[in-house]
């Protein structure tokens, strides 16, 4: 199927801007491309940019055709394809995961430290960190740290309405 055809008439009509309607008949000469707010998947730069070496084209050239600056295509010639290493490389936790499972063993097992709130914790073990580091610390081994909600005192009249 050819990508342009001179035979393309639109079967819909659509009321648009006298400064858009020129480049919207450009558009609609070639495939027509859908109107949608969502911006849609494009093939990666890198990826043409290989594409258009593997067919034969100059890495200048390729470069041109892949829109990326020369100095760019050069550099992924030679590095070659992504990261090596499995692990994306991230910033270290604010809270060691030594750290976090000594804080977890000194808890478990004892209801009135698991009461403690989430500073006085940080305090006991020498941390200074926001109460979401904590819980985001905690989360990471599967550890969910809530005060426990007491249930209220029965009061006179509900005691002897049992």
């Amino acid at each position: 199927m050819p990508r342009c055809s001179s035979t393309f008439s639109p079967t819909f009509s659509i009321n648009l801007p006298l400064s858009l309607t020129p480049l919207f008949s450009v558009i609609m000469t070639c495939t027509p491309k859908r109107i949608t707010a969502r911006r849609e998947h494009e093939t990666p730069r890198r990826s043409r940019f290989r594409a258009y070496l593997e067919e034969g084209h100059t890495q200048k050239q390729a470069a041109q055709l892949a829109q990326v600056p020369r100095t760019t295509a050069r550099e992924w010639i030679f590095t070659g394809d992504r990261r090596t290493s499995k692990e994306r490389a991230r910033r270290p936790p604010i809270i060691s995961d030594a750290k976090v499972e000594e804080m977890i063993k000194w808890m478990t097992g004892h209801f009135d430290r698991r009461a403690i709130p989430l500073q006085e914790i940080a305090r006991e073990h020498g941390i200074k960190a926001s109460n979401n580091t904590i819980l985001a610390a905690f989360a990471r081994h599967g550890y969910h740290h809530h005060v426990a909600d007491y249930k209220p005192f029965l009061s006179e009249a509900t005691r002897r309405k049992r």
